[in-house]
């Protein structure tokens, strides 16, 4: 358990008292500087000598930020004080706050008992009444009941008059509470962690150039009903759909079926293809991305729930995840029913090519081998970086979306042809290295040739390179 109360400076009744007059002093200073406005003076119930310390000051922190936005949500304006108190005796804040009394005292209230950790905040409202005296408002005048006790649920003033539960319950109580709430905040900001560098991925990839064959800021010949600010519509339309998959993720038990979670999350990926078609007139964009983004996604969730990022781990989780999923795909498909096929379908029935599914339940071999360590090594821009990737995974991928175009899977070879002599004429570090693929690139416009499927990849490559340099930093949020 959280060791809660072992750090801090131990307070006595007269440092308490002391510092209670200065919070009246401050609440009293701002009513008069707003006499029509409402304060909230907000601190902690904290049993015990031990009132202060950095745990305890970040969980006063961070539940006041949740506090100021469902203020926000309430339509309730206001402003912190700029003079808080963070003395030995406890965190306080000051709020100043336009509204009605009753209101706000709402609002306070229910924050109060929203989540079983928050119930050790207590939200005084004040307010000067006609007669300029300063007024405070409780909760049983708009009609709640009294605080409750944390152990027991009796009403808290009856416990506490009756010193029916010791200190150290109480502590240990509190302490329970306070860890409850670290380990939910630990993982909200692992959720903003992957779907903040999944859709800088998933923007990086539009925005670098030049790429053969896939829309950029600068060129879209291959692509003409597509431009970069679709695609960048198209990216924010999936926010909602990333951030579930990565609760999916960091929610995983152990005696949970990975091919579940794969259940679970295809079904938002369903919704996230609606929301794609609906941001882009129909057009497809990132039906590949919502794929494999989703899956990659998920599965560092899965291993930084409660480790370190692990590849390894990222990769076999991905494998359990999609395990059969070329069974379950390819075994019912129909050779004379072609119309009703994708391309990757069809490819598979007349080449065996498997395409995204087959590198998928592969674990994404390409990403792991020739992606990610590409991405982590290049030097130079961002822009570098990505390009040099795509190039490498273009290497190493039986890209179906350039078969497709090219009506052959002999375009294949050609292409990792054109793309060694890119490399061995020293890729972006040379002037023939950079002509090389501006020519590649100006080839396959005028062919409408694409490596849309290679895009994914390095959607997926970029979404783990940015993750695994944000943690190693120690970027968590």
């Amino acid at each position: 358990m959280l060791k809660l109360f072992d750090s801090g400076l131990t307070q006595d009744i007269p440092a308490v008292l002391e510092n209670r007059d200065k919070r009246v002093f401050v609440q009293n200073k701002l009513l008069s500087q707003y006499p029509s406005e409402i304060v909230i003076g907000a601190k902690l119930n904290t049993p015990g000598p031990i009132k202060n310390n950095s745990i305890i000051k970040n969980f006063f922190v961070n539940q006041l930020e949740v506090f100021e936005d469902i203020m926000l949500e309430e339509g309730l304006v206001f402003f912190k004080n700029t003079e808080w108190l963070d003395a030995a005796t406890g965190p306080e804040r000051f709020y100043v706050v336009e509204g009605n009394a009753e209101k706000v005292k709402q609002v306070t209230t229910d924050f109060e008992e929203s989540k079983s950790y928050r119930r050790l905040f207590d939200l005084d409202v004040l307010f000067l009444n006609d007669e300029e005296s300063v007024q405070s408002i409780s909760r049983t005048e708009i009609g709640y009941p009294q605080r409750k006790c944390l152990i027991c649920g009796r009403t808290a003033k009856e416990c506490g008059r009756s010193r029916r539960h010791s200190v150290e319950e109480l502590q240990s109580k509190v302490s329970e509470l306070v860890e409850d709430s670290m380990l939910l905040t630990d993982k909200k900001k692992k959720v903003h962690l992957l779907v903040t560098n999944a859709l800088r991925a998933i923007t990086y990839e539009v925005t670098a150039w030049p790429k053969p064959g896939l829309v950029d800021p600068v060129e879209w010949g291959a692509h003409s009903d597509m431009d970069i600010f679709m695609f960048l519509d198209s990216s924010l339309s999936l926010q909602n759909y990333l951030r579930k998959c990565a609760w999916a993720g960091l929610n995983y038990q152990t005696d949970t079926d990975y091919r579940d979670i794969f259940r679970e999350i295809r079904e938002f990926g369903k919704i996230a293809e609606k929301d794609m078609f609906a941001a882009t007139n129909g057009v497809n964009t990132h039906k590949g991305a919502v794929f494999s983004l989703g899956v990659m996604v998920t599965a560092v969730g899965v291993n930084i729930k409660d480790s370190n990022f692990n590849e390894n781990i990222i990769q076999d989780a991905v494998k359990k995840m999609l395990r059969g999923l070329i069974e379950t795909d390819y075994s019912q498909l129909n050779g004379t029913e072609n119309k009703k096929l994708t391309a990757g379908e069809k490819q598979y029935l007349k080449y065996g090519v498997t395409g995204i599914r087959g590198e998928a339940a592969s674990g994404y071999p390409a990403v792991f081998k020739y992606g990610l360590p590409i991405f982590l090594r290049t030097k130079g821009s961002m822009n570098q970086r990505l390009i040099t990737t795509l190039m490498n995974l273009a290497l190493h991928t039986e890209d179906s979306t350039l078969i497709k175009r090219a009506g052959t899977v002999d375009i294949i070879d050609w292409k990792n042809e054109q793309i060694k002599t890119f490399f061995d004429q020293g890729g972006l570090d040379t002037d023939n290295g950079r002509k090389i693929l501006n020519d590649l690139q100006s080839e396959f416009s005028k062919k409408h040739l694409s490596l849309g499927g290679t895009a994914d990849l390095l959607i997926v490559t970029a979404f783990l390179g940015l993750t695994k340099e944000a943690l190693a930093n120690g970027n968590n949020n």
